[in-house]
């Protein structure tokens, strides 16, 4: 599924790959853990669009899971 949304909320925990976001209308969803330099720099595109309230598209698998972002 893709999405156009912007990004409410950011969560991580220390736990490898535990990456998670809010976004309108769609509610939380994990960023897919792949590596950990993937998950890591998702985190920090996802920090930036919620920051500066940059609307973000991306794409969800088939469990949900954020596994493409564009600003």
């Amino acid at each position: 599924m893709n999405f156009t949304q912007k990004i409410l909320q950011v969560y991580a925990t220390p736990h490898s790959q535990n990456v998670w976001a809010y976004i309108n209308t769609i509610g939380w969803r994990k960023v897919q853990p792949l590596s950990t330099d993937g998950s890591t720099n998702m985190f920090v595109l996802l920090v930036a669009a919620r920051t500066s309230g940059i609307v973000v598209s991306g794409t969800l698998n088939a469990s949900n899971e954020i596994t493409v972002l564009y600003l």
